[in-house]
């Protein structure tokens, strides 16, 4: 009987073991996405005179007219596809009620940025109600929901001139 007893618990602990390699070879490919959505995000922004405003908004002034950006469900319409989100008021990435990756790295994302940080990142989304957009992001593994003020359009119209030219940097 000990014997039995040996070898389910050495079974058991080659199943854990396994199931460990596997949840980290996961983990580890879930950050090279959130690291991409991110520096995607950055890239947008840095290139664009109007994402660019709505990134320092944070003193609640604009460069650009808070009506000129186009964020869907507030002057464009929403549908389920790639929007920028930007985090700002000292926000986090991820609501903190919204399950994480077990993981510092991921964990990070749940808390609010110090400084006068704000962050970023490309989701998808999809109407959730007349205010919020449910958001799927690689840095979550559950969608979560979000205002509508957090999302920007990836291609904003007044970056572009009337010909057609992309007007900044």
């Amino acid at each position: 009987m000990a014997i039995l007893g040996i070898g389910v618990a050495s079974l058991s602990f080659q199943m854990w073991k396994y199931q460990d390699e596997q949840y980290q070879k996961v983990l580890a490919n879930q950050k090279v996405l959130c690291e991409k959505s991110l520096k995607d995000a950055d890239d947008l922004i840095f290139k664009s005179r109007t994402l660019y405003s709505a990134f320092n908004s944070g003193n609640g002034r604009y460069a650009i007219p808070k009506d000129k950006i186009q964020q869907p469900g507030i002057n464009t319409q929403l549908q389920k596809k790639s929007y920028i989100l930007i985090r700002t008021k000292k926000r986090p990435l991820i609501p903190n009620n919204t399950p994480h990756y077990k993981s510092i790295y991921f964990e990070s994302y749940s808390k609010p940025p110090g400084g006068e940080t704000n962050v970023d990142a490309i989701v998808t989304a999809e109407p959730l109600n007349n205010f919020e957009a449910l958001v799927t992001s690689p840095c979550s593994p559950k969608p979560f929901a979000v205002s509508f003020e957090d999302l920007y359009e990836i291609t904003q119209k007044h970056d572009f001139t009337p010909g057609g030219n992309f007007s900044w940097r």
